[in-house]
């Protein structure tokens, strides 16, 4: 029996080529399902070099190869504001971005990259975590609801079909 070794870090800025290959992926088997979450505009090479160069893209490999990916940071969309928040002492973290290669999906690489997240968050002394996904994507919404994430509202983003749920997990110290 081989070993499977799964390993997160911090993405490289010569892995954009990788990354990009990974959301193209990610991208066509979304608009496949019927999702328009994602497009050749978004996430687009700009923003996930933007990622890279503030330290804030996290690569999950699994035995050697990339499997997922996910950005942590502080920056919350403005259409967050009208959310009802349970915890409204910061600093929250915002996880966008989260996306598993369609080739690795079913290892509970999204599950690892999500514990790695909230990991992170205890480490850095934030309150909450905070994310959106899309109506459309089924998987994410069952995802996150079954780590104890809870719904706290909706959003819309422009040039998108459907509403995006936004989550809230309470971290406790």
């Amino acid at each position: 029996m081989h070993r499977v070794t799964i390993a997160i870090r911090t993405g490289q800025q010569d892995e954009i080529e990788q990354i990009m290959e990974l959301i193209a992926r990610c991208v066509q088997v979304m608009q496949d399902g019927g999702s328009d979450q994602w497009d050749e505009s978004y996430p687009n090479r700009e923003v996930i070099n933007q990622d890279l160069e503030r330290g804030t893209l996290f690569v999950c490999e699994d035995n050697g190869a990339l499997a997922g990916i996910i950005v942590l940071d502080e920056n919350q969309a403005e259409e967050y504001q009208i959310i009802h928040w349970e915890q409204t002492q910061g600093p929250h973290l915002i996880m966008h971005r989260l996306a598993v290669d369609p080739q690795a999906q079913g290892k509970g690489i999204a599950r690892r990259l999500i514990a790695y997240a909230e990991d992170y968050a205890l480490r850095g002394g934030y309150t909450s975590i905070r994310l959106d996904t899309y109506l459309k994507n089924a998987s994410a919404l069952k995802l996150y609801k079954s780590l104890e994430y809870d719904l706290r509202g909706e959003v819309n983003f422009p040039g998108r079909t459907a509403a995006f749920p936004v989550f809230e997990k309470v971290l406790s110290r």
